[in-house]
């Protein structure tokens, strides 16, 4: 059985390296792999420190169906090869092109090898293998400074304390509304808020909503914002009100021309 699922998953391998190879690369694709890579170790992560069932407490922030489906069969408790058939079916039926080819297989290949226990820098050094030397010298560097920079991470203490209850309405309710974006709608939102903005917002925002916009910064710009939010203590109500304001306006905007998609109305 285990010679099954190595031919299922290598036949997998190949047609998605080919398919990277043959589509080219672009700065947009290459984020992709590489996220997809920082997510695949932050879950082995999690699973050496805690144990397989805690990656059902994180399905919910990840933005890949594909992903979300095979934590949960692994969650379930399935073996190896059923998770294998599944996820290579899925595969073949969605035929991927391009990153997103190597992206499923990389979510693929890593759920299998968290399961079976496989040590993190062995996974790390079977996802880094599956990109273009430029991908993985710029991965090595992001999460150097990743681990350079574990202040953010004690700035997460600092919130806001307002007693306009009208504007905590409106903070909870941009907070929804970007609860329910995918990655890709709130890296297009990013790129329209005035680093200010962004800043208020992250101040007055749950940790959950912080850390899903964070991980769609560059490593440096999410060190700078969260070096800004700490300096927001004496900001005005008016202030935050107005760029929650301003962030709503522009999500409303952004969906009203098509170019991210909210669940619910602006």
């Amino acid at each position: 059985m285990e010679k099954i699922l190595d031919i299922m998953l290598n036949q997998v391998r190949l047609d998605a390296i080919t398919k990277l190879r043959n589509a080219g690369q672009t700065m947009q694709s290459e984020n992709q792999i590489i996220r997809a890579a920082k997510d695949i170790m932050a879950l082995a992560d999690l699973a050496r420190r805690e144990g397989l069932l805690a990656l059902e407490d994180k399905v919910q922030n990840i933005s890949s169906d594909f992903l979300q489906h095979l934590i949960i069969l692994v969650v379930d408790g399935n073996c190896p090869e059923i998770i294998a058939e599944i996820a290579t079916n899925i595969y073949w039926t969605k035929a991927p092109n391009g990153a997103d080819a190597m992206t499923d297989y990389m979510f693929m290949r890593g759920i299998l090898g968290i399961q079976d226990g496989i040590n993190p820098r062995t996974l790390e050094d079977i996802l880094l293998s599956l990109m273009p030397i430029e991908q993985q010298q710029k991965y090595q560097i992001q999460m150097e400074i990743l681990h350079q920079n574990k202040d953010i991470e004690k700035l997460f203490h600092i919130h806001a304390n307002f007693q306009n209850e009208g504007i905590w309405k409106s903070i909870h309710y941009l907070e929804k509304t970007i609860s329910e974006l995918p990655n890709r709608c709130i890296q297009r939102l990013l790129r329209e808020l005035e680093n200010r903005d962004l800043t208020i917002c992250i101040y007055v925002f749950q940790q959950e909503i912080r850390k899903k916009i964070l991980d769609n910064l560059s490593t440096g710009l999410a060190q700078a914002i969260m070096e800004d939010v700490s300096l927001c203590a004496s900001i005005s109500e008016q202030n935050v009100s107005a760029s929650i304001l301003k962030t709503l306006d522009t999500i409303g905007f952004l969906q009203n021309s098509g170019e991210i998609y909210v669940p619910h109305n602006i």
